[in-house]
């Protein structure tokens, strides 16, 4: 068995941190991804985790101003499935190796571009550094007083760059789908301001209505000026310190699981008293502060190892202890899924990496070698770029085919969604966006991101946009048949319950797959479909 893009060529120029990501992700799906560095190296090689960026790649040196260089560059795309562009805009151009001049040579080539802000955009010409893109898309202000300065809060995670390598992959795999029919390839663009926005429209649907219905919905900050949450969701999101010193962040956003951490606390007396009884809704600033103060003095009552006794007798209740650094690495469940992976780096010595984030019962994932040392591919690779450049016949086709200028590269691709709140059902929406048909089955009261905020709706538009819906009782004979009647006619089926809820319900990968066995079954739920965390919420 092999990986499932054994056989893709992929070269990789511009050595930004997306670019580096997405090939190293290809590459630990088989992809034979060559690194192309300038004299002395890329960059990211002095980052810490280059280690993980660079490994399963070949790497060769080449100046591309050099006329000798790049024409070794162009004998390596003239072969290759995908190029990968991290330059800034224009860049690829001036140096003679952007999409028209490549397509022309190797018309099958899908060219992907990851920019800062996009090419056609006033900011094109700006860096784009990820603190500049996060600043200007408002994400900084959005967490204002989550600090106690006054103020933006600045954010360290990299949400930007991180989004422009999905989105650059999912832009790229869409595409060699879409070659199968058209024997085509094409150019894929994105940039690290559309991805934050696509993958965050929260704080943009709020204002949106807060500015269309004032009178009706109200935009307020995560946080008043006393540092009081403002809504419910903040502290369903409870962040607190157990009487040992350890942090834990909740996530009882549905209901349910909120009364049942309210039951744990030993607060359910609350819910007879007029004074509290519509916890966690209060209108009142001081009722919301005074009710806090007693959540997070409730987890201050119980240790850490008290609190984990809670979470295994009570699956309803759940909270993650917060790690620095490696410690993830170390994390019951990445120990007990395999999903970490020991590499001898030529220059680090060991290294613990987290391992290919998918796992595939046919076509397995594997990191084949570790982070080449520089030019370590080189001369081999200059060989195999003369070979190429011999044999190419440039002046290929480079138009889409005759079968329509409105045809979208997932279009006849059908989805069936089972799962609910936020990442299985905002991934199927990505694909929708490519045209893909999504079937999202709910409760009958509807998936519970319906109902998050007050404003109907709200906080489910993004996950909700381009589906079919059927709301019905999975957990009865008659739902659970309309389902596999939907998997036999689906292409994929998208799950994102937790451990065991699927099988429960006879709609898990090898009940499916007994229908159809053409089905793509993914199971995304939040931690594993087993081991100690699979059935934590």
């Amino acid at each position: 068995m092999t990986g499932p893009l054994e056989g893709i060529r992929v070269v990789e120029f511009g050595g930004a941190a997306p670019t580096a990501q997405a090939g190293q992700m290809l590459a630990d799906f088989g992809a034979d991804v060559v690194q192309v560095e300038p004299p002395g190296g890329s960059a990211l090689r002095a980052h810490p985790v280059y280690a993980m960026w660079g490994r399963g790649k070949g790497s060769i040196v080449l100046d591309l101003k050099d006329a000798g260089d790049r024409a070794v560059a162009l004998g390596l795309t003239d072969r290759a499935d995908v190029v990968l562009d991290g330059f800034r805009p224009g860049v690829a151009e001036r140096l003679g190796i952007g999409f028209a001049e490549l397509a022309q040579r190797n018309p099958r080539l899908v060219h992907s571009s990851i920019t800062g802000w996009g090419r056609s955009s006033p900011y094109a010409d700006v860096p784009g550094y990820e603190g500049l893109v996060m600043a200007k898309l408002g994400v900084f202000h959005a967490y204002g007083r989550m600090s106690s300065r006054p103020g933006p809060s600045f954010i360290s995670t990299p949400y930007a760059a991180y989004s422009a390598t999905q989105s650059a992959l999912i832009g790229v795999l869409a595409a060699l789908y879409e070659r199968e029919s058209s024997g085509l390839g094409q150019h894929v663009e994105t940039d690290l301001a559309l991805a934050a926005a696509g993958l965050d429209p929260w704080n943009q649907m709020l204002h949106m209505l807060g500015e269309r219905f004032p009178d009706a919905f109200q935009n307020k900050p995560t946080y008043d000026e006393n540092l009081i949450p403002s809504m419910s969701l903040t502290i369903r999101l409870l962040v607190a310190v157990t009487s040992d010193g350890h942090w834990l962040q909740f996530s009882q956003v549905q209901p349910r699981l909120f009364l049942a951490l309210i039951e744990e606390a030993g607060l359910s007396w609350m819910l007879e008293d007029p004074e509290w009884s519509t916890l966690p809704e209060f209108e009142d600033p001081d009722h919301r502060r005074r009710f806090i103060e007693k959540l997070m003095e409730a987890v201050r009552q119980k240790s850490l190892a008290e609190w984990q006794a809670v979470f295994d007798r009570n699956p309803n209740v759940f909270a993650e202890v917060f790690r620095q650094g490696t410690e993830l690495l170390h994390h019951p469940q990445m120990v007990h899924a395999g999903q970490r992976v020991e590499l001898t780096d030529p220059e680090r010595g060991a290294t613990l990496q987290p391992a290919p984030a998918v796992w595939m019962s046919g076509t397995p994932t594997a990191v084949r070698a570790p982070a080449p040392v520089l030019d370590a591919d080189g001369e081999r690779l200059r060989v195999e770029a003369a070979s190429a450049s011999a044999s190419a016949s440039p002046g290929g086709p480079t138009g889409r085919p005759s079968s329509g200028p409105n045809a979208l590269p997932l279009e006849g691709l059908t989805i069936l969604e089972l799962g609910t709140f936020y990442a299985g059902p905002y991934g199927a929406t990505v694909l929708t966006d490519l045209s893909a048909r999504v079937i999202k089955v709910e409760p009958l009261d509807g998936d519970p991101m319906r109902m998050l905020v007050a404003f109907p709706e709200a906080g489910a538009a993004k996950v909700l946009q381009g589906k079919e819906s059927i709301a019905i009782d999975i957990g009865s004979s008659e739902g659970q048949e309309v389902v596999r009647a939907l998997a036999e006619r689906a292409d994929i089926v998208l799950r994102s319950f937790r451990a065991g809820v699927a099988e429960r319900l006879g709609v898990d990968a090898e009940t499916l797959l007994a229908v159809n066995p053409q089905l793509m079954y993914l199971d995304a739920p939040g931690y594993g479909i087993d081991g100690p965390y699979g059935h934590r919420p």
